[in-house]
């Protein structure tokens, strides 16, 4: 099947693409390591009287980062058609950064959308009109704080699905479930937890009957998924998910890019496949990445690279699309403030969950005042 099939003959050509950074400071951790800062980059390409708008994040803990590299790739695609610019772009694909060449995609669709008068679903052939769960994402080892989000998502109806960072250390891991037990019980909360292979990192040796026994002790403490617990191989998965009985595994990073895992990802490697937004390359790989993973019978999830601004909207309403499970990319306390001050038009409202999806708006529907978001940018580049 061709992907571009629906964006043949859009002829406008690009005109205009800005890039605008902006530094997120925020303290996330991990079990790898702390986030202090992240830098973001909102993309805008222009053509005829439309813009596009996607967003990825740079780069992490690196204030003096700046995207001059990506605006150097982005200029090839100026003077083109939006038409040429989409197959132009399919070509680098895993030759350039995967968070640049799927946030331009994006855009790109945006675009094709808003110069055509149709939706992004629409040029997508996705099928789903949601609305979708969100997820509320508490990344602390601090018990008293996971404790305290967990009420705020309670009391704020977010408490659905909630999703907590692991460590890979088993006491630490079992405080942070239990803290969250004691506000938000089962069935009431699915409850997902992401090791970032906390418990066998790549290079290590753990036995995998090891690893289960310590992931069947945190279900029992109340957890009902979990995210990359460990590096395995495939096959090493699938015998995982048999040893640890009724919790979820949910595959992240063998999903990465979406164009290569597709060949990849095997039947009863978890309960549910985690397709991540920066590590996909592309939009449309990512919603065939998708059909494969109903194909194999499994469960999805949308995740998220803590995105704060128009890669929150565009990815809620793939997943609304693509029928999945829950998001996790949804805009966040504080974060998005200055994303918001923005904000003219959009398409999802992540305060309500689940989260509602307008049906049918010109591309993914976004419009953001462009003078607003200059004023706020720690560095724009722009290709004239």
């Amino acid at each position: 099947m061709d992907p571009l099939k629906e964006f043949r003959g859009i002829d406008a050509p690009i005109t205009r693409i800005a890039l605008y950074k902006y530094d997120i400071f925020a303290t996330k951790k991990f079990s790898f390591g702390t986030w202090t800062s992240h830098q973001h980059v909102f993309f805008c390409i222009e053509a005829g009287d439309q813009t596009g708008w996607a967003e990825n994040i740079l780069a992490v803990n690196r204030p003096d980062a700046v995207p001059d590299e990506w605006a150097a790739c982005l200029a090839e695609l100026k003077g083109r058609s939006v038409t040429d610019a989409l197959a132009f772009l399919r070509k680098k694909i895993c030759l350039w950064e995967d968070r640049l060449t799927e946030a331009a995609e994006a855009a790109l669709v945006d675009l094709a959308g808003k110069l055509t008068g149709r939706s992004a679903r629409q040029l997508l052939g996705l099928g789903g009109s949601g609305p979708v769960w969100g997820a509320y994402v508490i990344l602390s080892d601090d018990a008293a704080f996971v404790r305290e989000k967990a009420r705020w998502a309670l009391e704020h109806g977010r408490s659905r699905y909630i999703k907590v960072k692991l460590f890979g250390k088993p006491e630490l891991d079992r405080e942070v479930i239990r803290a969250v037990r004691e506000i938000c019980p089962r069935p009431d909360t699915f409850l997902l937890g992401d090791v970032n292979c906390g418990y066998r990192n790549e290079g290590e040796e753990r036995p995998v009957e090891e690893i289960a026994s310590s992931l069947r002790a945190l279900y029992d403490e109340g957890l009902d998924a979990c995210e990359d617990p460990a590096f395995l191989a495939a096959e090493e998965w699938v015998q995982l998910q048999r040893a640890v009985g009724q919790l979820a595994l949910i595959p992240d990073y063998p999903l990465r890019p979406a164009c290569r895992s597709i060949h990849r990802i095997r039947e009863e490697m978890g309960g549910y496949y985690n397709i991540h937004p920066g590590c996909t390359g592309s939009i449309l790989d990512a919603a065939a990445l998708a059909g494969r993973v109903r194909q194999l019978g499994a469960g999805l999830m949308i995740g998220d690279d803590s995105l704060v601004g128009p890669g929150c909207a565009i990815w809620q309403q793939l997943a609304a699309w693509l029928e999945a499970d829950w998001v996790e990319a949804t805009e966040k306390e504080g974060e998005s403030d200055f994303y918001f001050r923005a904000v003219r038009s959009l398409p999802t409202d992540s305060r309500q969950n689940p989260i509602p999806v307008q049906p049918e708006t010109a591309g993914f529907g976004l419009v953001l005042d462009e003078s607003a978001l200059r004023e706020q940018a720690a560095a724009v580049r722009e290709i004239r």
